[in-house]
């Protein structure tokens, strides 16, 4: 996991690289720009080449340097590519993995099986359902079940088995249901 470290002693406070974090993980404190939030960095870095001092930089973290953290009602992000390894917000919770498209052919996916709030969504076809990354999170966080939406498509297949392996891979019991839907957004009957 990738996150910045900024160099107070560089930092002129010109707020340019917090406009440019389009994520709120930045903030200005006492006159400098200090990481917030480090859970919503994403690594992506649109804030290094907006600090005109070259005071940011990229260090690998295991989730020690993420800076102080606000308590979040609501998990934000959400797409796979984008979520910490380790969300406290995924503690004690079911969550939802669901595959792109499956919320636009129905519209109640988090009523009915996202309860928790907590959730994931990636597509394995034209998104990036990296494999270690959805392994590092079961692993990392105390997810108390999962529930895997996905589409009928062939190409949606993948994620369903990636979940699996990830959990598989972590050694937790932790039951794990996948739901597939039709194109037209009904559940398909179990086979």
């Amino acid at each position: 996991m990738k996150t910045i470290v900024i160099d107070g002693s560089r930092c002129n406070g010109c707020g340019l690289c917090v406009k440019a974090c389009h994520e709120g993980a930045l903030g200005l404190v006492d006159g400098k720009a200090k990481l917030v939030n480090g859970l919503l960095c994403d690594g992506i870095g649109d804030c290094l080449p907006a600090c005109p001092q070259n005071a940011i930089s990229f260090v690998d973290s295991a989730g020690e340097n993420l800076g102080p953290m606000i308590t979040m009602d609501t998990q934000w992000p959400i797409k796979l590519e984008l979520v910490a390894e380790r969300n406290p917000f995924f503690d004690g919770k079911h969550l939802l993995i669901a595959a792109d498209c499956s919320a636009f052919t129905r519209a109640s996916i988090m009523n009915e099986f996202g309860k928790d709030g907590a959730k994931i969504i990636g597509c394995p076809k034209l998104g990036n359902v990296d494999l270690d990354k959805l392994k590092a999170i079961v692993a990392k966080n105390d997810v108390k079940s999962i529930t895997v939406v996905r589409m009928e498509v062939p190409c949606c297949g993948p994620l369903a088995l990636k979940v699996d392996e990830a959990v598989e891979a972590s050694g937790k019991d932790i039951p794990t249901d996948v739901v597939v839907l039709t194109r037209s957004g009904a559940i398909r009957p179990a086979i």
